[in-house]
């Protein structure tokens, strides 16, 4: 199973509206072509990750990477992991901006992944929190 976790930024004008739209659509074409993941926010960053057939997933992520809405797309890791970790979700979402802690949401999603995947995942958000 391939797996790709980058992080953005949105633009300032990307609000509540726009990141439902952008999470039904992601949903919709998601499902057409079998990709999972997960979709985690705070207030100034996207951290996502996206599992699939690697063709499917790398255009997605190309998509994404070019979304006017997206700005400082960085891609954090991408590779093979041995099974699917989000196999019920097209896109499942988690917005951390209540408790301000990319951390906490990350640690609440990844509770039935792999040890590795979570603790990657966490090391991402725990970077992303110590930064902000």
């Amino acid at each position: 199973m391939f797996r790709l976790v980058y992080l953005s930024t949105p633009k300032p004008e990307v609000g509540k509206p726009e990141i439902e739209q952008i999470l039904a659509s992601s949903r919709k074409n998601n499902g057409h072509n079998d990709i999972t993941g997960l979709l985690i926010q705070d207030k100034k960053r996207f951290l996502q990750y996206l599992e699939g057939d690697q063709s499917a997933v790398e255009d997605t992520f190309n998509r994404i990477a070019s979304d006017p809405r997206h700005t400082a797309v960085i891609l954090l890791k991408s590779g093979f992991v041995e099974r699917r970790q989000f196999p019920k979700w097209a896109m499942a979402s988690k917005n951390a901006e209540r408790s301000n802690s990319l951390t906490a949401a990350v640690s609440e999603m990844t509770a039935a992944c792999d040890k590795d995947v979570a603790d990657e995942l966490l090391s991402f958000a725990a970077a992303r929190d110590h930064a902000a």
